[in-house]
């Protein structure tokens, strides 16, 4: 699968949607989650290796599994709301997993932005955030448009800095269309997501030059170097002022904790830390009229596609686009997963006395 030219190739199997589902829904069970929010959980992992983003997918599942057997993150906790207005939501997760957090606020939010216009949502007190594509694409099937961002262990470091106080703080937006997809933008601030980084590591691996530092400070494209120094912000000064935005939003804004009070979470550690979330939904029917924006937008994104392409280039594509073909690839032949994240799943099937398909 081509996931980009500046990617190495590592070893890959693929396995049954149903089969992989079924095995991330029965660790994250055993692992104390209630079934329902294993169920979603799961769904939202195998979401991200259906798309070819196997860097959120099921390779990040075992992280959510330590936190849920350990107690860092609580497998019986109900999200509740503490304060809402006719256009702004806060919910308090509990402690428990994102996914069930996020959806009981964005099915709550949709219908006040429908009635308003829009509605801000803050989410504290709940697990880490990945695969933000999946929640802003439900907000742009409801009909609106979703912009959704989120923080985690400092393992970015600000411009002209060495030490790691931001997250890869990803922000993402959807937006519906007359097609069948919405156009989905998910990306993190940094200049490599944290998985390419973790991928490469398991393999000894490298990554592209300029994307990350070692523990001196000096740019480095060995993985584990940079695991013990730094990824680099997107872009260098523009990248750098992306996520501290999002820092805020996520933070401050939510009450939630920032920078080195979020160290101990790097690397799946057991330290409890308050992490913090922010959406954004608007009904364009409030604005120029849903039919108009759909009309406008579809038509805007055809424009793209039949422009030229530049050298190179097959053709000019649409944030999302190959995401969503890649989908339905994977629920007919099956999902791609790296060997290596297959056998550390294998390991913790047995370890939680799961069994593990043959």
């Amino acid at each position: 699968m081509n996931r980009g030219n500046d990617e190495q190739k590592w070893p890959t199997l693929v396995r049954p949607v149903d089969q992989v589902a079924k095995l991330a829904e029965d660790l994250l069970t055993a692992a104390g989650a209630r079934h329902e929010d294993a169920r979603l959980a799961a769904e939202v992992f195998i979401e991200a290796d259906l798309r070819g983003i196997g860097l959120q997918g099921i390779d990040y599942m075992p992280l959510a599994v330590r936190a849920l057997a350990s107690g860092r993150v609580s497998g019986s906790a109900v999200p509740r709301i503490v304060d809402e207005s006719e256009s702004s939501l806060m919910v308090d997760g509990g402690g428990g997993l994102i996914q069930p957090t996020a959806v009981f606020a964005i099915d709550r939010a949709i219908p006040k932005a429908k009635a308003t216009g829009c509605c801000a949502i803050g989410l504290v007190n709940a697990s880490e955030n990945f695969m933000l594509g999946y929640y802003v694409e439900r907000i742009a099937r409801a009909g609106c448009i979703g912009f959704a961002t989120a923080t985690w262990a400092p393992l970015v470091h600000p411009w002209g800095g060495m030490e790691a106080l931001l997250g890869t703080n990803p922000m993402a937006f959807g937006f519906p269309t007359q097609g069948e997809d919405p156009v989905i933008v998910d990306l993190a601030t940094s200049a490599l997501a944290n998985g390419r980084v973790r991928q490469a590591a398991y393999h000894d691996g490298s990554v592209p030059e300029g994307t990350g530092i070692g523990p001196d400070g000096r740019p480095t494209v060995v993985a584990k170097e940079i695991q013990r120094g730094a990824i680099s912000p997107l872009g260098g000064h523009k990248g750098y002022a992306l996520a501290l935005a999002v820092a805020m939003l996520c933070g401050p804004l939510t009450g939630a904790d920032v920078g080195r009070a979020l160290a101990g979470l790097k690397g799946g550690g057991e330290t409890y830390a308050r992490l913090g979330h922010f959406y954004f939904v608007l009904d364009p029917d409030k604005f120029a009229g849903a039919d108009a924006f759909r009309v406008a937008a579809s038509a805007f994104l055809e424009e793209l596609r039949n422009s030229k392409a530049a050298p190179g280039f097959e053709r000019v594509r649409i944030p999302g686009e190959r995401a969503f073909a890649q989908r339905r690839r994977s629920l007919e032949e099956g999902v791609e997963i790296l060997e290596e994240t297959w056998r550390i799943v294998e390991r913790l099937a047995k370890e939680f006395d799961v069994p593990f398909p043959g």
